[in-house]
């Protein structure tokens, strides 16, 4: 048994000694690493966006100085279709020889013009001419141009370049006409293909060529290649460093605490005592009454002659308070032994139930105390330290018990929950001021006079609880007693190490 708990403390040290390592890899890395990767890479993309930027302000300027080629490319188009014919009466109702005929003066101007047509009021084509003779049956009412032409003040609208009911990209180019006091609508599709043609970028700026571009880079890589590679040596050593002087550290503190709670531990022993001793003195008077009845029974001079049955009597009695004092010393040398974390099962109604019936039963005793057990029967055996919770148990009582005026009750109730148990200690004490409920688990903060208490129990029991993975909690009021509430899980697997409570 021996072996296997020094084998687990072991293995425990040395994960631990991996992750403190491993920590100390990420830390020194991000600081010494990380900042010059972040250069590096702050470097390349600055030099990359600024190859960007240059680039998207040509193509800027490009595309505004083709903007403003189309947009007098296509207000000359309009003023070809706006000047069309010198009789705008012919529009009224246009035959199809008068727009083929203006189709071609069109197209002889600019290539440009795909087709042309007439429209009425209501969006029907009335004539068309063109390479799309079914588009003469179509109704330009629900067209987005149509609307903004019928719609609004304008009287010629261009559109950009879309599908249409041909299925080809091209523009469309329209003029709202009066003639004769009737609304037509003469249109034209106009192909982006004759529009300016686009320019190269060989006549302004030209960006680097790309083999400048790769030197800065590849320099960059190779500059915070070579200062990884020889600074990871470096970092490896400190890491080791700094880990060995963590893990000494956490060596020291895990053994100072140990020491502390020990120190807590002997305390409460120390104000138990007169209870204890009171507990031994009652079987030693008994044994010194027997053993000096017997010694009576045996003298000669008073001629008793005793049989041996009388004689087993009172010897079965002075056995009997032997081992009753042999309990208590057991109950009390178990208490203040000095251990490390050890895990295993037990059984948390016969652990209070041995605390009450033995070491804080006589002080109970003598204070007048009534004690209320009120246990969850289907909480099963919980994995946890078995002696550390002792320790806040009876830290917990023996408040609970100074807390009390006279005669009082404490109640302790046991409840199961889905992955933990709880234990709350109740008392019908004096309770809890504010400002006491704020520094209850202080170091050194005590309630009791002068000299009855040392401040460490409830400071010392909070980081018991939160070693274990728990949580010990503390509500009360004034003249209304007092309650505190230890919750731990049900299936206690690694030791978090002890931590003192929070200053608040």
């Amino acid at each position: 048994m021996g072996e296997r708990v020094r084998s687990e403390a072991e293995t425990m040290q040395r994960s631990l000694y991996r992750d403190l390592l491993r920590h100390a890899l990420v830390r020194l890395v991000l600081l010494y690493f990380v900042p010059l990767l972040l250069l590096a890479l702050f470097f390349h993309l600055q030099y990359r966006l600024f190859i960007r930027d240059t680039e998207e302000r040509h193509r800027q300027s490009l595309a505004a100085h083709q903007a403003a080629m189309l947009e007098g490319f296509l207000g000359d188009r309009l003023l070809n279709l706006t000047g069309l014919t010198d009789d705008p009466l012919a529009l009224v109702r246009p035959s199809p020889e008068f727009l083929r005929d203006r189709l071609a003066e069109l197209q002889a101007i600019s290539e440009s013009f795909v087709d042309l047509a007439v429209l009425d009021a209501g969006g029907g084509v009335l004539e068309y001419a063109g390479p799309f003779p079914e588009l003469k049956g179509r109704n330009y009412a629900a067209e987005g141009w149509f609307g903004r032409l019928q719609g609004g003040d304008a009287f010629h609208v261009i559109t950009d370049v879309y599908l249409g009911f041909r299925g080809r990209p091209h523009f469309t180019m329209a003029v709202k006409l009066m003639p004769g006091g009737q609304t037509r609508i003469l249109r034209a599709a106009l192909s982006p293909d004759a529009a300016p043609a686009q320019t190269g970028m060989d006549d302004g700026f030209a960006p680097p060529p790309g083999g400048l571009r790769r030197d800065f880079t590849t320099n960059i890589w190779i500059f915070t290649g070579l200062f990884c590679l020889v600074g990871g040596l470096v970092v490896f050593v400190q890491a080791r460093w700094v880990a060995h002087q963590q893990f000494q550290a956490w060596q020291k503190e895990r053994q100072l605490n140990r020491q502390l709670i020990h120190a807590a531990r002997l305390a409460s022993v120390g104000e138990l005592a007169s209870g204890i001793a009171h507990e031994i003195n009652n079987p030693l008077a008994v044994v010194a009454e027997k053993a000096g009845l017997i010694k009576d029974l045996l003298d000669p001079a008073f001629g008793r002659g005793p049989s041996p049955e009388e004689i087993v009597g009172h010897l079965e009695a002075i056995e009997s308070a032997v081992f009753r004092c042999t309990g208590i010393t057991r109950q009390l040398l178990g208490f203040v032994r000095q251990t490390g974390v050890t895990l295993k099962a037990a059984d948390v109604h016969q652990l209070i139930d041995d605390l009450l019936e033995g070491l804080l039963g006589p002080e109970l005793k003598t204070r007048g105390v009534t004690v209320v057990r009120d246990f969850d029967r289907t909480l099963p055996p919980v994995v946890t330290d078995a002696d550390r919770l002792r320790q806040v148990l009876v830290n917990l009582v023996k408040n609970a018990v100074d807390a009390i005026s006279g005669e009082g009750t404490i109640t302790l109730t046991t409840r199961k929950r889905a992955s933990s148990f709880t234990i709350k200690v109740k008392d019908t004490g004096v309770g809890l001021t504010p400002e006491q409920h704020e520094r209850i688990f202080m170091p050194f903060f005590t309630t009791k006079a002068p000299g009855k208490g040392t401040g460490l129990g409830l400071s010392v029991s909070y980081g018991i609880i939160e070693g274990l993975g728990g949580s010990l909690g503390a509500a009360g009021e004034p003249g209304k007693g007092s309650e505190f509430t230890i919750e731990l899980p049900l299936d206690h697997v690694q030791e978090r190490g002890w931590r003192p409570a929070p200053s608040r």
